[in-house]
């Protein structure tokens, strides 16, 4: 489960730093690789915290049977609220998380790993 969360983390993480670095550039018109990397740096950091709420939650809706997928997509949603106190963090805290999420599900149903 852990190795499964690292590569999402390791996908998630260039994903979103090439969207936010390409359709919000914060450095001006230093090109949007450079601030992709502006930005990875945050998205990684908040990817520490995300791994973390990540592997509680799996923990939590490991019994919710079928509807596992929903609980944990609402609970991964629900993870972002502390991010209210500065809402420029939870404007890109909540696509880091819907990204974070289907990237970790896709590779659970690609490599087959039960929840227990």
């Amino acid at each position: 489960m852990i190795s499964r969360k690292l590569y999402a983390v390791l996908i998630t993480i260039p994903i979103t730093s090439l969207f936010f670095g390409y359709q919000f550039p914060l450095l001006g018109e230093e090109g949007g690789l450079t601030n992709a990397t502006f930005y990875m740096r945050y998205v990684f950091v908040g990817m520490l915290y995300g791994v973390l709420v990540s592997i509680a939650i799996e923990k939590l809706t490991q019994k919710f049977g079928d509807a596992r997928v929903f609980f944990s997509f609402i609970f991964h949603m629900g993870a972002t609220i502390p991010l209210v106190i500065y809402p420029f963090l939870l404007v890109f805290g909540v696509p880091v998380a819907v990204v974070f999420f289907f990237v970790d599900e896709l590779l659970r149903r690609k490599t087959k790993t039960s929840v227990a």
